[in-house]
């Protein structure tokens, strides 16, 4: 949210144009747009605070409402093989996801939507960075202060970029307010990533505190752009790029993190997805926090309900894939991730008969997500909006990328990699006495578990999909749908570039769409 205790009605009129309309919303529009009743950026007071004020509307950029990033990167993850869709839903959009058939003209609003918030995101941020004169000679408190919100920036700027060239591959290279043309053509994914992706997260964590500005997750502290840094070095290692030395780089990163954060995993798995704690739950970096009151509504109400749930039916978009569930294993995470039984109304509204089943003799016959529910904005499964958080990097993903990329840089397993995991397995444990601990040191066996362990962690997070187009494993977990995919025939995993894009542009869409 804007701040709304401003010192004055000029920053108050600058807030609200910047965090609206004034503004592009991607590359590719007339960007001369600068409305003449609105103080412009440029004489905008550049002190720490009021930056601070312009920074906070590029996460309500990320935001995009809550049919925006929250939705959308959901959807796509059907892709993936841990949330699935509801096939008795009419000519039911998912559908192509699960197929991995997606397809520019049915599914076009997630694409289009993404593509407009990252770009406004990436756009924002430019002029943020362009126009805020940042000494960086200067040590005093107030030059250090400005750093750090601008730092946010950089990081925005670098985590959008990020999301782009996985979802879409190659993309306009902005780095300046004045490259956004319409003319601007498509850069490839490796130059993004050298001049684009890296360099703000490099510049993120240099510049960025190591406590958060609002001492929580909301805005982003150097740690959260460490791992991000991380996770971009480990998708550099793997497809498409496929470099050697990046899973060194990201190993290096990430250890520094272990080992002078003073982060730590929060106690007990369900105690991370409660509204109560969201504020002050250390152990996530970074997130989109929603608010329904306030406007910031999340995706996590109807959309996660079962479709005969009583008393109040879901839309039921999302269900857990039966196999993912059936192989996950019996701990803490496990109980909360899943709703496997619930009631419903086998009689009529003027006469009920309630009865509970289990979800094989629900509607749909697929287990629940009941990962978000304490989110919900009043009864359960009543409302569409609802409260929360969207994690987009939590310590959890700091043990686990380190585990994995340790032990890919070495072909070897060490201690602290080893330790890695058995963190994140003793806390799904519930820290039991004899806790069942991964100790393997055969390369190939614990990069294995930490495949697994990762997967389970981070159930209908939206990032399944990443990691298995980065490790190119989508054919192993999904053979069937792999056969006749669009990404096999068209050896690519990329999501079509929004059809206004191309008509706009003239670009060539990615191969197959």
């Amino acid at each position: 949210c804007l701040i709304l205790k401003m010192r004055n009605m000029k920053k108050f009129i600058y807030a609200a144009a910047l965090a609206g309309s004034m503004l592009s919303m991607s590359s590719c529009v007339d960007l001369d747009q600068d409305p003449q009743s609105f103080l412009s950026y440029e004489t905008f007071p550049k002190d720490a605070e009021n930056v601070a004020m312009v920074v906070d509307a590029l996460y309500a950029d990320l935001w995009s409402d809550n049919y925006g990033f929250n939705c959308r990167m959901q959807r796509i993850n059907v892709c993936a093989d841990d949330v699935t869709y509801r096939e008795a839903k009419p000519n039911n959009e998912l559908a192509l996801y699960e197929d991995l058939y997606p397809n520019v003209t049915r599914n076009d609003a997630d694409f289009k939507t993404l593509w407009s918030l990252f770009m406004k995101a990436i756009y924002d941020s430019n002029t943020i960075i362009s126009d805020t004169p940042v000494d960086e000679n200067d040590t005093s408190k107030e030059a250090v202060a400005l750093k750090n919100v601008v730092g946010e920036a950089y990081f925005v700027r670098g985590l959008s970029y990020f999301y782009m060239v996985r979802i879409f591959g190659n993309v306009p290279l902005e780095l300046v307010p004045e490259d956004a043309k319409v003319d601007m053509p498509r850069t490839d994914v490796a130059e993004i990533y050298d001049k684009a992706i890296i360099p703000s997260l490099e510049r993120a964590a240099e510049w960025l505190p190591a406590t958060s500005r609002t001492k929580n997750s909301s805005t982003p502290s150097k740690w959260a752009a460490k791992a991000a840094l991380g996770d971009a070095y480990m998708t550099m290692a793997g497809w498409p790029l496929k470099r050697d030395g990046y899973y060194e780089k990201a190993a290096e990163v990430l250890l520094d993190v272990i080992q002078n954060s003073g982060l730590g995993l929060t106690a007990h798995y369900a105690d991370l997805w409660k509204e109560a704690n969201k504020s002050t739950d250390k152990e996530f970096l970074f997130a989109l926090f929603h608010s329904n009151a306030n406007k910031k509504a999340s995706n996590y109400g109807k959309s996660y309900y079962p479709s005969d749930f009583y008393p109040n039916a879901g839309w039921a978009d999302y269900y857990a894939n039966e196999a993912f569930y059936l192989n996950y294993p019996d701990d803490e995470r496990k109980a909360h991730n899943f709703m496997t039984s619930w009631s419903v109304n086998k009689g009529s509204s003027s006469a009920p008969d309630i009865v509970t089943v289990n979800y094989k003799e629900s509607a749909d016959k697929l287990p629940a997500i009941s990962k978000y529910y304490d989110y919900d904005d009043g009864a359960a499964g009543k409302s569409a909006q609802s409260n929360g958080l969207t994690s987009i990097y939590r310590y959890a993903d700091v043990l686990l990328m380190y585990a994995e990329a340790s032990t890919r840089a070495t072909n070897s397993v060490n201690q602290e990699a080893l330790t890695a995991l058995q963190e994140v397995q003793k806390r799904a444990q519930g820290y039991p006495s004899n806790p069942v601990l991964t100790t393997t040191t055969v390369p190939e066996e614990f990069l294995k578990e930490v495949f697994d362990e990762n997967g389970w962690e981070f159930f209908a997070e939206m990032r399944r999909w990443f990691d298995l187009v980065r490790l190119e494993m989508v054919d192993d977990v999904k053979p069937d749908k792999w056969a006749n995919s669009l990404f096999k025939a068209n050896n690519h995993y990329y999501m079509p570039v929004p059809y206004v894009q191309i008509d706009l542009t003239g670009w060539d869409n990615n191969p197959g769409y």
